[in-house]
């Protein structure tokens, strides 16, 4: 129950987080940069709470459930991916397309890699070995 509390306290802030972002950077030039920002910090984050999550026996559960399905599933939006694709495609901004979705796809692994690094490089999660 604990966790299920924890994913839908997480999800709001992360939801309102994601609006909040939304009316602070809208669309310039065609190009959403909102979604892309959401998406890249979702991308980074995660990593490092799974990374986290696993080199540390030390949190519950409805910690890194919470932040990660909850929190930071509702920060980060595929749907509006796709749509903002879709739109700029209807429109033919074929440039705009294509980076919109290098940024995304290669931030994204890049944010992820960054995530996982800085885990291992700046935090010391101990870890208690069963005998």
């Amino acid at each position: 129950m604990a966790n299920v509390f924890a994913i839908i306290v997480c999800a709001f802030i992360g939801g309102g987080s994601r609006y909040l972002l939304g009316v602070v950077l809208p669309v310039t030039a065609g190009f959403p940069w909102a979604t892309v920002l959401v998406n890249l910090l979702g991308s980074g984050l995660l990593a490092w709470l799974s990374h986290a999550e696993r080199v540390t026996a030390q949190w519950p559960s409805a910690v890194s459930v919470g932040l990660g399905v909850g929190g930071l599933g509702a920060f980060t939006t595929f749907s509006t991916f796709s749509l903002d694709l879709e739109r700029l495609l209807n429109r033919q901004a074929w440039g705009v397309a294509g980076l919109y979705v290098g940024i995304t796809l290669i931030g994204g692994l890049l944010l992820s890699w960054l995530g996982v690094w800085s885990a291992r490089r700046w935090w010391a999660f101990p870890v208690e070995e069963e005998s």
